[in-house]
């Protein structure tokens, strides 16, 4: 994709190099952001102090310590998005939450009223490299590597949502970018086929 390629040919790494910290910076320099939601902080030393923008708020039910700097929100995604006033808007938003498709759906879902129109929405872990990293949340362990089924919300707004623009950077671990703009539907399957595991890893690349 030509906004991956861009992404890519901007920051002095190497492709398998490039964090979300990377990019979200990136996106914030090149857009000139002021305002920065991060949805699933927990460690604020993983990516949040690393983000140098004006204004941040970063949301989370269980933070391992205090972030460096911006505003701390200790509660679910669900509770933020009750709590803050329905013309408040973001000019970029870093989607990290549980990783599960329901739960994904509603922060997208919700990110897309509280963002500015020129915003970017960012969703970690849309390319899990193997079934086993997209297991259920059932079946994950704390220590463990998991991507979860975050994949499958994403999928979803491509197969189904036309006034989106989205793409895929592929690295650390996907990350999927959604702007507001048009796209041309997915429509090679049905969406529940879309949604299965065996057609992802065969088609991914699409």
């Amino acid at each position: 994709m030509i906004f991956s390629k861009l992404i890519k040919t901007n920051i002095n790494k190497s492709s398998n190099d490039i964090t979300r910290t990377d990019i979200i910076n990136y996106l914030n320099k090149k857009y000139s952001n002021k305002t920065y939601l991060e949805i699933g902080v927990h460690n604020p030393k993983n990516n949040f102090n690393k983000i140098k923008i004006k204004h941040k708020d970063g949301v989370d039910p269980k933070w391992k310590r205090n972030p460096i700097t911006g505003n701390k929100y200790e509660m679910e995604s669900d509770q933020f998005f009750k709590k803050i006033k329905e013309d408040k808007k973001y000019d970029l938003i870093f989607i990290d939450g549980l990783h599960t498709y329901e739960q994904t759906k509603k922060d997208v879902q919700n990110s897309l009223k509280h963002l500015f129109k020129e915003g970017t929405i960012i969703i970690h872990d849309c390319n899990p490299k193997t079934e086993w990293h997209q297991r259920g949340i059932e079946d994950f362990h704390d220590g463990e590597e998991w991507n979860g089924t975050t994949w499958k919300a994403f999928i979803e707004l491509r197969c189904t949502n036309p006034h989106l623009s989205m793409h895929t950077i592929d690295t650390d671990c996907g990350c999927g970018i959604i702007k507001y703009g048009k796209q041309k539907l997915y429509e090679k399957a049905d969406l529940n086929r879309c949604l299965e595991w065996e057609y992802f890893e065969t088609n991914r690349k699409e």
